[in-house]
């Protein structure tokens, strides 16, 4: 069974994708969760979410993988942000906030779904209907088409598999380590976006810190919706 997918990538100089449990100190994921390549699709073809249109888009099907081209790598800095007043007060102030920022982020985006014709589009002809950033917005970034490829279906059979991508803890029974990997789990990342500033179930994520393969044995009991791919070039992809 083939199924297209829709294959792009995301670089930048400076990338922050904001961990909401931290305070102090604004901590970032080491890539961008589902939600956040969600949003930068719907940034793409245009969806507003303060309508009904938002919402629909949420509901239709959409699938993402992710493949990390440059080793997560971060930096602290302090930036003056606008705070609010304390409670009961009124006003604004600037307050020295220290954020977590990845540094040279480069990402292959796999997608495949409801608006993969439309997107593939866009995308090739360098056209977006609002602004594209990688988490926050003055880390801009600029979808880079890679091309459209047709993905086989591949069915775990308790052997390892060879993964370009991150992948869902849920859907890992085992790591087969290799000689000089860099391990990591992303953890508490949102699952879904259900409108406005709501989301829906987190969930931790494996990687290899250096971008390289992650050599797994699948978990066949699904607790999430998602699937393998393999696409041409010899790789196999998660999707979810």
């Amino acid at each position: 069974m083939y199924e297209d997918v829709l294959v792009f990538s995301l670089k930048g100089a400076l990338a922050h994708f904001r961990q909401p449990d931290t305070t102090a100190t604004h901590a970032t994921y080491p890539f961008p969760p589902r939600p956040t390549i969600h949003g930068l699709l719907a940034s793409i073809l245009g969806i507003n979410f303060d309508t009904g249109e938002g919402e629909a888009f949420l509901k239709e099907k959409h699938l993402v993988g992710l493949a990390l081209l440059n080793p997560v790598r971060t930096v602290s800095a302090q930036m003056s942000m606008l705070g609010k007043g304390f409670t009961g007060g009124s006003g604004t102030f600037n307050r020295l906030t220290t954020l977590e920022l990845l540094v040279s982020p480069h990402y292959l985006v796999y997608y495949t779904g409801s608006r993969l014709g439309e997107l593939a589009q866009r995308i090739k002809s360098g056209q977006s209907v609002y602004h594209t950033y990688l988490g926050s917005a003055y880390c801009l970034t600029f979808p880079t088409y890679q091309g459209l490829y047709q993905g086989a279906k591949v069915v775990p059979n308790g052997k390892p598999l060879n993964l370009s991508t991150v992948i869902p803890q849920e859907a890992v029974q085992e790591i087969v380590f290799e000689p000089g990997g860099n391990y990591a789990v992303a953890r508490a990342l949102p699952y879904r976006h259900i409108g406005g500033r709501v989301f829906e179930q987190t969930i931790n994520v494996l990687y290899e810190k250096n971008g390289r393969t992650l050599r797994i044995i699948a978990e066949q009991n699904q607790k999430i919706n998602y699937k393998f791919a393999g696409i041409p070039g010899g790789k196999v992809i998660c999707l979810w």
